[in-house]
């Protein structure tokens, strides 16, 4: 009886241990499942561009005022009239005709007839709103992407309206703004319906372009001590492989690798979470099954 109960007791404990073994073996299937994530490479395009802000400027512009002082005996046109260069704008009582310079929209207009205006007086102004330009603010770090001749994509952020053009002219004396020295850079943007002076602009130049490249998260890719890139990769044994990586062009969020992997090869992303948040989500997991 003695020997029989003896040898119970050992099956209790061999079963006793291999539960433990199995529970073990499937909390460190658990842990290491949370610990990583699969992450697929692609192939596919990548552009990468440089952004600036700026302003709607019109560089023909003519303010008229009085070169005498008077009473305006006739006032020739209206406030947005469309006006010839030499056509009249207004007249004194003395005489006086003052014309417009330039061909335009009379987009001011501050006098009427029988109004006194004194010598020097703005009475007008004309805006020539078929020559427009974006001046375009560019830092000291990326104005070497901007010379005259570069292609750029403005778009009128109040229109949403958008129109490709060139680079016309660089102002190489820079203004200075906290850490930063800014420069001027101009593109003709004439043709854009319901653009005016003054409108918010966004552009952007092309930086880099990757076509047919393997493709792969940026956050996928870890960097060892010396800054050299890798991934890592299921290798069949408890800890993943680390490859090294050659990354090419990113925008953030993705990046060309042009080493190491190949469109369709997965790697394993880190989760981020620390051993204790490891074991917490496998105890809930078991918490939840049974």
């Amino acid at each position: 009886m003695k020997k029989k109960r003896k040898w119970i007791r050992w099956v209790v404990l061999l079963l006793l241990a291999a539960l433990l073994v199995l529970g073990f073996v499937r909390l460190n299937q658990q842990t290491k499942s949370a610990a990583y994530t699969e992450v697929t490479a692609t192939e596919g395009d990548l552009t990468t561009y440089y952004n600036f802000d700026g302003l709607v400027r019109a560089p023909s512009i003519q303010t008229l005022t009085a070169g005498e002082a008077g009473t305006v005996r006739t006032v020739y046109v209206q406030q947005n009239q469309q006006v010839r260069k030499g056509d009249r704008i207004y007249r004194l009582d003395g005489g006086e005709t003052v014309k417009a310079d330039l061909s335009g929209e009379v987009t001011g207009l501050f006098v009427k007839e029988g109004d006194v205006v004194a010598a020097g007086m703005t009475v007008a102004e004309i805006i020539d709103m078929d020559r427009l330009e974006a001046e375009l603010d560019v830092d000291e770090y990326d104005v070497k992407a901007v010379t005259p001749g570069t292609p750029v994509s403005v778009t009128i952020l109040a229109t949403d309206e958008q129109i490709d053009g060139q680079v016309s002219a660089l102002n190489k004396n820079g203004t200075a703004s906290g850490d930063l020295s800014y420069y001027t850079v101009t593109v003709p943007v004439s043709g854009l319906e319901g653009a005016y002076p003054g409108m918010q602009v966004s552009a952007k130049v092309l930086r880099e372009h990757a076509e047919g490249a393997v493709l792969l998260r940026l956050d996928a890719v870890q960097f060892d001590e010396y800054n050299k890139p890798f991934v890592y990769m299921a290798s069949g044994e408890d800890e993943p492989a680390k490859v090294p990586v050659t990354v090419g062009v990113s925008d953030g969020i993705t990046c060309e690798i042009t080493s190491g992997l190949s469109a369709g090869d997965t790697v394993l992303k880190p989760s981020g979470m620390s051993m204790k948040e490891l074991m917490e989500m496998a105890r809930q997991s078991r918490t939840s099954r049974n």
